[in-house]
């Protein structure tokens, strides 16, 4: 992460006792999915070297890593310490002369960008040490960029000394957004509740998982395997087409001007060691056929004559050849990256000699259902329970998408399954049914929050289907919560599923398909919220809603060919089909 090449370097200060967290390790609190510690670094990424203060954590490689002496002895205490590890590394050359950010691990709102704008006011302003401020003008002490020179008092002042009595009487205070640090339980549930996205309109959801995930990696497939692949690099003619010279009819292959004699041997489609073709004779030829050696073109038999064992046209001179690369050469590009590696990209890739494939995909996905009154496919019915009637149903949005989806059991409600589940590997998405509450028995937040996960999105303004959890573990596997209601599972999946492909694939994205409602729409709409809606065509270029049937069971889906995304009351949205 550091090298001596950055422009400034960094003191991160990660210790403390937490107190009023109940001794807490605070750096190590997630919001928004990271540690509060890996958002400072982040804020900080630019810096040539990093020192972090503090007990042992894991850490990208490169970060330095010094302790206060005595542990817990202050903030003062600490900058010392940061300030004697980049000491003891200075190079030859001018690391003396970089300024130091001061940042402390405590800050979930901290920015690169705030960061840069310390820095730049440091450089306009000359003096010592630049400070951010809260709106009310309020210091930040622990978040600030300084000359080395103006650290070397706190190199040598009493442990306990306070950082506001080590400032320079000339410091610069720069009014700094999202200064507000995390001291107490409330304190951190607000942050968290300010960096997860919650009860997002679906456009804006689709918006943050394009905008949070990253792309799998590239790999190369035979192209029987990739189909629900997206193309990774562009597909580039091996070969021209047609590779030879072909009949597009089925017809003659003529040398010379009309009249023909007609010889006996046919020319048929698969053989390129055809005697040849004198001036003033034509042959029968099949589709597909390669011309012949000396044959000009290709005359239907529609067009000619054949009378005593010769030819006339009657035509006006029409070719009926498809010529060697008349529809692509060697070389040229016949689909873009971004492209869905379909059938029809297959077909023309083999066409073209191409074998293999660079594409991203296709997406490996493992299916769980949830909960202890739910009955998985193949247990025994049992008073208080139900069958899982949600699983098929987004097995078949998924599949029907070309995700390859695999069973990965039933998880009852023990934290340590949920748990389990989210970390097993082998998967590029968990898509778990269930669990996406806030109850006693929904475990899924937990098991999320253990695996480190960074939360995307919890919650869409949706109905059915709003219950979601959308979040991606270290490892990079996606973890997607559906609610528990089958139609609740299939809307949540169906609205959210290209986005996903989108952003994991490299997929372009595609524009949606608006449909035009039968009545009247306004009847349809909820105030502030989306609707999914079981739809089908009249035959008339409109379609009709089905509604009223509950969230508990597909009897609205029944005969029915599509899902609408309604908007909700007073949008101008359009209604978008979903499947």
């Amino acid at each position: 992460m550091t090298s001596s090449g950055g422009s400034f370097d960094a003191i991160v200060l990660a210790g403390g006792r937490a107190r009023r967290l109940a001794g807490a390790d605070k750096p190590a609190e997630l919001v928004g999915g990271r540690r509060l510690l890996d958002i400072a670094l982040d804020a900080v990424a630019g810096a040539g070297r990093i020192v972090v203060v503090g007990p042992d954590r894991p850490l990208p490689p490169g970060v330095l890593v010094t302790r206060e002496d005595p542990p817990y002895s202050g903030p003062v205490a600490a900058v010392a310490a940061g300030t004697a590890a980049l000491e003891a590394t200075d190079d030859a050359g001018s690391a003396y002369d970089r300024p130091v950010v001061l940042v402390a691990s405590d800050l979930p709102e901290i920015t690169a960008a705030q960061i840069d704008d310390l820095r730049a006011e440091l450089e306009r302003s000359r003096v010592p040490v630049v400070l951010a401020a809260d709106a009310g003008g309020h210091p930040q002490y622990l978040l600030g960029v300084w000359r080395r020179a103006a650290l070397a008092p706190l190199r040598h002042a009493p442990a306990d000394s306070s950082m506001r009595s080590l400032i320079p009487g000339n410091a610069v205070f720069l009014p700094v957004s999202g200064t507000g640090d995390v001291d107490t339980p409330a304190d951190l549930a607000t942050a968290r509740r300010a960096a997860t996205p919650r009860g997002l309109e679906p456009a804006a959801a689709r918006a943050v998982l394009l905008d949070r995930l990253a792309p799998l990696p590239p790999v190369v497939l035979p192209l029987d395997d990739a189909a629900g692949a997206v193309l990774a690099d562009p597909l580039v003619a091996a070969a021209a087409f047609p590779p030879f010279d072909a009949a597009a009819m089925d017809g003659y292959a003529v040398a010379g001007r009309s009249p023909w004699r007609l010889v006996d041997a046919p020319r048929a489609a698969g053989h390129l060691d055809t005697p040849p073709l004198q001036s003033g004779c034509a042959a029968p030829i099949a589709t597909g056929a390669a011309l012949p050696p000396g044959a000009e073109r290709v005359v239907r038999h529609e067009e000619v004559t054949l009378a005593g064992g010769v030819l006339t046209e009657t035509s006006t001179g029409r070719d009926d050849t498809r010529r060697t690369g008349s529809a692509w050469p060697r070389g040229a590009t016949l689909a873009a990256a971004g492209t869905a590696a379909d059938a029809a990209v297959r077909s023309v890739a083999r066409a073209a000699g191409v074998e293999r494939l660079t594409v991203r995909g296709p997406l490996a996905a493992r299916l769980h259902t949830s909960g202890d009154e739910v009955i998985p496919a193949g247990g025994r019915p049992r008073a208080g329970s139900i069958p899982d009637t949600a699983s098929g149903p987004v097995a078949d949005v998924l599949t029907g998408a070309g995700v390859r989806v695999t069973a990965g059991g039933h998880l009852d409600d023990r934290p340590g399954v949920f748990a389990q589940a989210v970390a097993e590997p082998n998967a590029d998405l968990v898509v778990i049914i269930g669990a996406t509450g806030h109850g006693i028995a929904d475990h899924l937040r937990t098991a999320l929050a253990t695996a480190g996960a960074r939360i995307l999105l919890d919650g869409l303004s949706l109905r059915p289907g709003g219950s979601l959890i959308a979040a991606q573990i270290p490892s990079g596997t996606v973890i997607l919560g559906l609610g528990g209601n089958p139609l609740a599972a299939v809307a949540g999946i169906a609205v959210l599923l290209p986005a996903l492909l989108d952003a994991l694939l490299g997929r372009r994205p595609a524009h949606p398909d608006i449909l035009v409602l039968d009545d009247d729409t306004r009847a349809h709409r909820l105030p502030g919220r989306w609707r999914v809606l079981p739809v089908e065509p009249d035959g008339r270029g409109r379609w009709t809603v089905t509604t009223g049937h509950g969230t508990g069971h597909l009897a609205s889906m029944i005969g029915h060919r599509g899902l609408a995304l309604v908007p909700p009351e007073g949008s101008s949205a359009g209604v978008e089909r979903l499947r």
